[in-house]
């Protein structure tokens, strides 16, 4: 009756050969910036996730193969750095530290989207409206991670921060489905806040129309599987694994119960008629 569809927009710190001569950026630099901008931990963790259990699972997974400095897939980055008003793929005018990055001619801008965020963008389409074709009622969650301590670009610098963030959209995002999703994390013990520090749950535009895809935003705090310091995985990220599978696996039952609903809703059981019908007459042979 529901289907979930998981998004890791920044999990890849991939750059093609001629895209990395072009940003001329050195090693120092880009280990900073793709500290900041990517999480290839949240990768493996929700791919692990993904493959569920006995019960429930696998979800569906879909994640952009670069790094945001190549491209930014769903233009969140862009927007969180100043350079973006609304979601949408974009290429970064500068990096977290407000250093310019090279500027690209408009066919080359276009190209660069065509080959990196299109095929992207149409997996994730085209994963969406697999489970619409099947299920009543879809969830799209979007991934992503933030520091236990504000970046220097990060414009909120309150402290301490959430264990985790629930984005939401006014288009795409019921209540129902924010308040279900921070119940449960509260139920398995952790700290849940709304659009905060991160914000914004976002849908495919192609599906943008669709009521029966719900979207919402999942971001962790990276202490939870990561010793920020050193940038090594901690023996928790076992347990991170189990919360996320978990969470997918209520989440889709919930889901599931909600559906059954609105179909009860849509299509409900005749009523028995109060007329009482004579009896067939006996048929002559």
């Amino acid at each position: 009756m529901a289907g979930i569809v998981l998004n890791v927009p920044y999990g890849s710190l991939a750059i093609p050969p001629a895209v990395q001569k072009r940003l001329a950026i050195g090693q120092d630099r880009l280990r900073g910036e793709h500290w900041r901008l990517c999480d290839p931990f949240l990768l493996a963790l929700a791919s692990e996730a993904a493959q569920g259990g006995p019960k429930r699972g696998p979800w569906p997974l879909v994640a952009f193969p670069f790094s945001p400095l190549v491209a930014d897939p769903l233009g969140l980055v862009a927007m969180e750095l100043g350079q973006a008003e609304e979601p949408g793929p974009a290429i970064l005018a500068s990096d977290t530290q407000g250093k310019d990055l090279p500027q690209w001619s408009e066919p080359d801008r276009l190209f660069l989207l065509d080959r990196t965020v299109a095929p992207y963008a149409r997996e994730l389409e085209k994963e969406c409206l697999e489970q619409l074709g099947r299920e009543n009622l879809v969830a799209l969650v979007t991934l992503r991670s933030f520091g236990t301590d504000p970046q220097p670009h990060e414009r909120d610098r309150r402290r301490p921060r959430p264990q985790i963030t629930l984005g939401s959209s006014d288009d795409h995002t019921p209540d129902g489905l924010t308040v279900l999703a921070g119940h449960i994390f509260r139920t398995l013990g952790f700290w849940p806040q709304l659009n905060w520090p991160l914000s914004g749950a976002v849908v495919p535009r192609g599906l943008a129309g669709q009521p029966r895809l719900k979207a919402l935003g999942l971001c962790l705090r990276r202490d939870l599987y990561l010793d920020e310091k050193t940038g090594r995985q901690k023996e928790t990220r076992e347990a991170v694994v189990r919360v996320l599978r978990t969470f997918f696996s209520l989440l889709g039952q919930e889901m599931d119960r909600v559906a059954q609903i609105r179909l009860r809703r849509a299509f409900p059981p005749k009523r028995p008629s109060s007329v009482i019908k004579a009896p067939n007459p006996a048929v002559e042979v």
